[in-house]
């Protein structure tokens, strides 16, 4: 008996309880409550049975829509080594491959994982103003924080009516990659060894790129602080900063600098703690630090330390080309029957507004 059923025989006996009431038969009417009380309990068993049921289906449905999820990605990259090593693809596996600039574009979530790796690696891409382009070239509209002011208005005057002050900065987003030899000839081993060399070589050679292109534009554009004697000419520079960028001030240096404000003592030989660490995220004088290689940011010779104080955001604007792609590369020269493929990426980061980019070495 399914739930309307007993449903309404619940009706049908609660309406025969009350004639009987009515016509005063105590012992039709007791017999007549107990099985209104045993279909109740029937029909909450069936409710419960009926819940659970529809759960289980959900949660199978669920599952079955994930495994779908998952074998679509197995699939688009799958397809991708297939084209990559020249073996036939089927209709579904040719719709799945995006591409652009005659080459496929790796999946989303693929991409997502790069740049986690990348992270790995120490990228500066995630300081940058990311600005995603869908062209190698053209140029991007940025406001101009310099012109930008706003006027005082007496009491009783006119405000004067103005336009934002716009630059559009040309961007011509460069190629990063490598060519590289494939040793397997099998699918399934091709597409472990091309996952290794995208998510290890790759992201090392784009990340060093990318911080190179990135450390250029701070380099050549900050303002030079003259006179600076001590780690506290970088704080005066800080605490000077304009209002409108101090919140995403950043300190820029190297591993010989950092190390040396990591170890300040004072005459005591106490530590100073001039560097402390807050979820992960080390500061000084309570802004953000970051650090790289002693040849990304040289000393000028006859200088001990240097640091970049600026609105990283600001400062750096990063016109990125979505998508790492992946093909059989034009520019190997084949001379054998092996694969070489090519794994590109696009960006450029251009200079935005420098206001708050000093340097200062000491």
């Amino acid at each position: 008996m399914n739930i309307n059923e007993l449903k309404s025989e619940i009706t049908t006996k609660t309406e025969d309880l009350g004639k009987k009431i009515e016509a005063r038969d105590v012992d039709g009417a007791k017999a007549l409550k107990e099985e209104i009380r045993q279909a109740k309990e029937l029909l909450k068993l069936a409710e419960e049975n009926e819940a659970e049921e529809k759960r289980e289906l959900e949660n199978q449905k669920n599952e079955e829509e994930r495994g779908n999820k998952n074998m679509e990605k197995v699939n688009e990259f799958r397809a991708i080594v297939k084209s990559v090593m020249g073996k036939e693809t089927t209709e579904e596996e040719r719709a799945a491959i995006k591409t652009t600039d005659n080459s496929a574009v790796l999946p989303k979530q693929f991409i997502n994982e790069i740049i986690e790796i990348q992270k790995g690696y120490g990228s500066l891409k995630g300081l940058c103003d990311i600005i995603p382009v869908t062209k190698n070239e053209g140029t991007i509209p940025v406001i101009d924080l310099d012109q930008n002011e706003m006027a005082d208005v007496l009491e009783g005057a006119d405000i004067v009516d103005g336009t934002l002050v716009t630059t559009d900065i040309p961007f011509t987003c460069s190629k990063v990659g490598l060519i590289q030899t494939l040793t397997s000839e099998l699918v399934d081993d091709a597409e472990v060894e091309i996952e290794g060399l995208v998510r290890k070589n790759f992201a090392n050679i784009a990340t060093a790129k990318e911080n190179s292109k990135i450390l250029k534009v701070i380099k050549d554009n900050a303002s030079v602080i003259a006179g600076a004697t001590s780690y506290e000419d970088v704080e005066k520079a800080i605490d000077s900063a304009l209002p409108s960028v101090k919140a995403g001030l950043i300190t820029l240096t190297n591993v010989t600098s950092y190390v040396t404000l990591k170890n300040m003592k004072d005459a005591q030989k106490r530590p100073l703690n001039l560097i402390t660490e807050v979820g992960g995220v080390e500061y000084f004088h309570s802004k953000p630090i970051v650090y790289v290689e002693d040849t990304l940011l040289p000393i000028t010779e006859g200088k001990t330390n240097v640091f970049y104080i600026g609105n990283m955001k600001e400062v750096v604007k990063y016109c990125d080309r979505k998508g790492i792609t992946i093909a059989r590369s034009t520019e190997a020269g084949f001379k054998d029957d092996t694969v070489k493929i090519r794994i590109l990426e696009r960006f450029n980061p251009v200079k935005g507004s420098v206001r708050s980019l000093k340097k200062i070495e000491y």
